[in-house]
Order: C-alpha cells, then sequence, then structure tokens
C-alpha cells in the first residue's frame, strides 16, 4: 500500500498512552523544536513501556483462558498473545478486515496484549461497532482526564489525546475523504476563541468511498428538509426553534398517518383519550420522572392568585407533559376497575413536549414539540403473552404497509433495576415467549432494559437502509405501583395491573421525515399530497378541467375533491401541453388527468402516471371509484394498478 504508519500501544502509571510507530518513514521538513521535544518525550515513554510490558510477561507467564465469536475457547499468555494474533488463528481474512476488538465488553486495540481471561469479538469496518466518529477535542484534557491514567497515541509527528482504540496501522485505509472545513468557537468562560473544525470519512477500499458517495449524493436529494421545501410540506421558523409549522399539503400526510393508526386502533380494541398537557410537578414526582427527566421538562411557575407579584412558594411549578403515561395512570384511577374492563387499551395522539439541546434539533427528527401514536395497555398478568403478541403484530402490520423492514431487540434487566427478580424474571420471559412465537428475527441485549422494566425495542430500515429507532414495546412495573393502581379481580380481591407502554409510529413528525425520505418524495397515492393533477388541453377545456377537479355542476361521486381526493388544476395557458405534464411529473403527482375536446364531450379523462405510463381513457365515475379504492386498501403502487 505504500507508506504506512503502524499503531503501537503503550501504557505508564500515572499518564496512559498509545504510540502510533513509523514503519517506512516519509521525507518530511526539519520539524519545530517544540514537536521534536514533544515526540521525543513520546519515543522515551514508549521505549519505558516496551520495557516494562516485557518484563509484566517475564514475570507472569501464566495461560489465559480466550472466549471466541461462537462459542470457542482457546488458551493464550497474559501480557503477550494479542486479539490481532487470535483473528489470524480464525481466518487471515479476519486479520485483515478487523478494525478493533471488543474484550470484555470494552473497546481494546487489536496488537494490545490480554491481561486476563477474556471474552472476545472482533468489529470490522461493516460493525455499527466499527464505523468511528471522532469529537472535536481541544483542552479536553482538563476536563475529561481525572484519573490516574490517559490515553494518547501517536502518527509520525502527530502526538495526541485519543481514548482508542485505532487501527493496527494506515495501509488498513483505503480510501479517505475530507468533509467539511468549517470555524467554531470553543467554549470558554471568557472570550470566545475561533477553532477550525475539520471532519472526514475513511474506508478500507477505494471502492468503499466510491459507493458512499454515491449513497451519500442519493440521501441528500432525499432530505426530508429539502423534499418538504420543495413540495410545500412544512417550515421551520426562528421564532418557534424546535418545532415545526405543518403546511397545507404536509397536514394532509400528517392526517393520512393518523387516520391509518385510528383505523387500526378501531380493530384492534384501542380507546383513544385526550389528556390535559399541563400538570403541576407533583405528577412528576410521583411518577419518577421530575428525578430522572427534569433536565428535559419545560416547567413555568404561574401567577398566583394576587398576580405576577405573588410569592413563587403560593403556588405550584407547572411542566409540559414530556409523555403520557402519568396521565393514563391518572385515568385508569379516577374510579373503581375491575377484571371485567381489562385489558384496558388507551391511545393519546396529544402534543409532547421536551426541551431538546439546540445543537440536537435537526429537521422533523428531533423537535421539541411533537405527536407519538402513544398507547398504554393496562392488563391482568395472565393477559401480558397475549398482549405482547397483539403489539408485535400490530408492529407488523403498520410497517409492512409503509413498506418498511425492521428487526426486534429484547433489552433486559440493567444494573440498578427496580422491583422485585422474580417479576422481572416472569417478565422477560414471557418478552422472549412472544418473541419466539412472532417468528421475525431478534437480537439478545442483556443488561439494556428501562430500570422500571424490560422492553422490546423495534429498528426498521428505510429505502436507503439506514436504521431508525421508532418503535417499542415497554413493560412498566412501577408506575402501577407509584401511583397505587388497582383492580378488582375475579376472586373479589384488589390485583395491580401490568403497564405496558407501546407506540408503532413513534413521533409521527420523525416517522413522516423517515417516509419522505425513504420514498424520496414520490409518495404513495394514500399519503400523497400530490394525487391528480388535471391538464386542460386548451382554455375551451378549462372549465370542464375545474369541474372533473371541484365537482362545480357535476355528480358528488364524479368529483375528485368531493371524494375526499387531491385533485389539482394545471391550466397555464402559456406553457404546452407536454411541458405541462411534464412538470406534474418532476412535481411528483401521482396521475395526470388530462382532458381534451374528446374528453369533454364523453365525459371521461385521459389518465397518465407520474412515471409517464399512459393508461388511456377512462370515464370520470370510474376513475374517481377506482382510485377511492386503491386509497383505502393503502398500495404502495397505484399507479400500476389503476
Amino acid at each position: 500500500m505504500g507508506l504506512f504508519q503502524t499503531w503501537l500501544r503503550l501504557r505508564l502509571p500515572g499518564f496512559h498512552a498509545c504510540g502510533l510507530r513509523t514503519v517506512h518513514e516519509a521525507a518530511v521538513l526539519t520539524p519545530p523544536y517544540w514537536l521534536a521535544e514533544r515526540v521525543g518525550l513520546f519515543e522515551e515513554l514508549w521505549a519505558a513501556q516496551v520495557k516494562r510490558s516485557a518484563s509484566k510477561a517475564q514475570e507472569e507467564q501464566r495461560t489465559i483462558k480466550v472466549s471466541l465469536p461462537g462459542g470457542q475457547k482457546v488458551d493464550a499468555v497474559a501480557w503477550n498473545t494479542t486479539p490481532y494474533q487470535l483473528a489470524g488463528q480464525i481466518s487471515s481474512t479476519l486479520a485483515d478486515t478487523a478494525v478493533v476488538a471488543e474484550v470484555n465488553g470494552e473497546p481494546y486495540d487489536l496488537d494490545r496484549p490480554l491481561e486476563t481471561d477474556s471474552s472476545i469479538r472482533f468489529l470490522t469496518f461493516d460493525s455499527p461497532e466499527g464505523k468511528a466518529d471522532n469529537p472535536f477535542k481541544l483542552r479536553l484534557i482538563e476536563e475529561k482526564v481525572t484519573g490516574p491514567t490517559a490515553t494518547v497515541y501517536g502518527c509520525g509527528t502527530l502526538v495526541d489525546l485519543c481514548q482508542g482504540p485505532h487501527l493496527r496501522h494506515t495501509g488498513q485505509i483505503g480510501g479517505l475523504k475530507l468533509l467539511t472545513n468549517s470555524s467554531s468557537l470553543w467554549r470558554s468562560s471568557g472570550a470566545p476563541e475561533t477553532l477550525q473544525r475539520v471532519s472526514g470519512i475513511s474506508f478500507p477500499s477505494a471502492e468503499g468511498l466510491w459507493a458512499w458517495a454515491a449513497w451519500r449524493e442519493e440521501a441528500e436529494l432525499r432530505d426530508h428538509r429539502r423534499i418538504g421545501k420543495e413540495q410545500e410540506l412544512f417550515f421551520f421558523h426562528e421564532l418557534s426553534p424546535g418545532s415545526c409549522f405543518f403546511l397545507p399539503r404536509g397536514t394532509r400526510v400528517y392526517h393520512a398517518l393518523m387516520a391509518f393508526i385510528r383505523a387500526e386502533y378501531t380493530c384492534r380494541g384501542f380507546l383513544e383519550v385526550k389528556t390535559p398537557m399541563l400538570f403541576s410537578t407533583k405528577l412528576w414526582e410521583q411518577s419518577g420522572h421530575w428525578e430522572h427527566y427534569r433536565e428535559d421538562m419545560f416547567a413555568l411557575q404561574p401567577p398566583g392568585p394576587d398576580g405576577p407579584a405573588s410569592s413563587p412558594s403560593d403556588h405550584p411549578t407547572l411542566a409540559l407533559k414530556p409523555m403520557n403515561c402519568p396521565a393514563h395512570c391518572l385515568m385508569f384511577a379516577h374510579r373503581p376497575r375491575s377484571w371485567r374492563e381489562l385489558p384496558l387499551r388507551l391511545a393519546d395522539f396529544g402534543a409532547l413536549h421536551r426541551a431538546e439541546a439546540s445543537g440536537g434539533l435537526g429537521g422533523l427528527t428531533r423537535l421539541r414539540c411533537f405527536q407519538q401514536d402513544d398507547a398504554h395497555i393496562f392488563c391482568a398478568p395472565d393477559q401480558l403473552e397475549a398482549e405482547i403478541q397483539g403489539c408485535l403484530d400490530f408492529l407488523r402490520s403498520v410497517y409492512s404497509v409503509l413498506g418498511f423492514s425492521f428487526r426486534l431487540a429484547l433489552s433486559t434487566r440493567p444494573p440498578g433495576f427496580l422491583g422485585e427478580s422474580h417479576l422481572w424474571d416472569q417478565a422477560e420471559h414471557v418478552l422472549q415467549q412472544a418473541l419466539k412465537a412472532f417468528g421475525e428475527p431478534w437480537d439478545l441485549r442483556p443488561g439494556d432494559g428501562a430500570f422500571y422494566g424490560p422492553k422490546i425495542d423495534v429498528h426498521l430500515q428505510d429505502a436507503l437502509g439506514r436504521p431508525h429507532q421508532c418503535g417499542t414495546i415497554q413493560l412498566d412495573f412501577q408506575l402501577p405501583l407509584r401511583f397505587g393502581l388497582r383492580y378488582r379481580g375475579q376472586a373479589g380481591a384488589l390485583e395491580r395491573p401490568i403497564l405496558i407502554h407501546r407506540a408503532v409510529l413513534g413521533s409521527v413528525e420523525r416517522m413522516l421525515a423517515v417516509l419522505a425520505e425513504s420514498c424520496g418524495g414520490k409518495w404513495p397515492l394514500w399519503l400523497s399530497p400530490f394525487q391528480v393533477v388535471v391538464i386542460p388541453v386548451g382554455p375551451e377545456q378549462e372549465g370542464y378541467a375545474r369541474e372533473v377537479r371541484s365537482g362545480a355542476r357535476a355528480k358528488v361521486q364524479q368529483s375528485l375533491q368531493a371524494a375526499g381526493l387531491v385533485g389539482d388544476l394545471e391550466a397555464d395557458s402559456g406553457m404546452s401541453l407536454s411541458r405541462r405534464v411534464r412538470r406534474a411529473q418532476l412535481a411528483h403527482y401521482n396521475f395526470q388527468f388530462v382532458v381534451g375536446q374528446k374528453e369533454q364531450s364523453r365525459r371521461t379523462v385521459n389518465v397518465r402516471t407520474r412515471d409517464n405510463h399512459r393508461l388511456g381513457e377512462r370515464s370520470l365515475t370510474e376513475a374517481v371509484g377506482r382510485l377511492l379504492e386503491l386509497q383505502n386498501a393503502r398500495v404502495p403502487n397505484a399507479e400500476e394498478m389503476l
């Protein structure tokens, strides 16, 4: 690969460093004295580290047990055997493609000797954990290095504080591209200091870089913010940061998504409710959110009985709700409940507010104000498995219509979990059984559950193969306890329900963004804000075109708008027919209804699709009726089925 350099690791008492050693030195200019001094110090520390490591290996000379991927166990020598050597024993391909190791759950350099019994994984460039994005880090040593050790890497004349691990050598980088170079202000208590922020990306091969560049270009074309602006779906304004203004076309898509979920709710026995947006912080203290979530909530102090001048202690602090579950617990508890009412499935599209940092906001994917297809199921223990299976079936049905594949992950109890172990055992067993019966692939993530209960995370993939976490199914043992929820069981005794948190779309705004990017602005008919455009051949047909569009002087079922379809008119007499048709296709109208003298006399329309397939002449009644059928069926390819 020409000139390249190798990463080595050094470990020092009081200062912990990793070095990059030159294998083939390129000709360089004489470095300034301070750089030569720093490199010299690094080399001195590195030599001491090599000597100390060799001495440690000589003194201990003990065998350790290493668990490899797939369950195989091998012997290794402490302070001698490296992950790279073990990768080579498995296959030369793995040794060449591995970028770092994961030892006992922690990232680990491939050339760093193992020190004790270990469980090891090898991360390649294709592993999610193998793709690194390094943050800007000047002066971080004063903030981050609080213990007796730190990590330093060296590459030629570069010596840099970095947690690591790094590649074994720069020869593993086959493609490199700088992405951005911009000015940045460093956070400090004094006057702002201007620094330079440089970001880039690397790949093991030039082909990988080319493929990524093509993918990135496509992703930029599909960016939901770009589509939202071009199609006039929504916009953002500095006077309401973190909130979205949905224009008529965007609101149409938004309502179509909500109508889809509401139709599923009706079929699946969910009851839609509305709850307040503003609550006393006493509610959030009772639920536990005030302790764990206060920094992410919007709180305000209302005026007291004597106006704004009243003492704050005279009236409680209020907070906008960031989630619906405590309010639904109040609904469950507001009157006595019987086992006959269970399972009780409450759904809520109420607006939620979360105090996201301004730097974390990004289009529709992260907002301060949003809505979820949020629902909570209160059920008896013997109903739990059936309810979980129902939630999983709900997910599959919705994602199938939306055209997404997905993968599930079961996250079990974390350290510091709340509740009794036997309840966790039971709940985790129920979730595992439900997942096995569901028949879709799933992963186990030990210790990744919420403190209040285990959960199933749902990761969907869009048309570009990007993962998104939208849906979730979570069990909660704590809120029923905190709110003292009870129902009278069949035997007459009071019993405690189990609470299931569940969402399919998750944030409606975020799902709209994912859908916009997945379809590239070419919406399926049932979601589309550009369903039909009526194009008159000449001015003489404009009256009939308006009739087709709006229903003037026509029967209701013959009108697009009266039938609940989106119908626009393209009657610009200054443009030729072919240009108007082309403009409609570029705007991604699902269908164009072209009407000339013949169509006017026969009360028909000539139908074309956005891909310029000519479907021919249809009666207006037939065309509108068929469009309604396809819209109600929520088919993904109405253009092929009309």
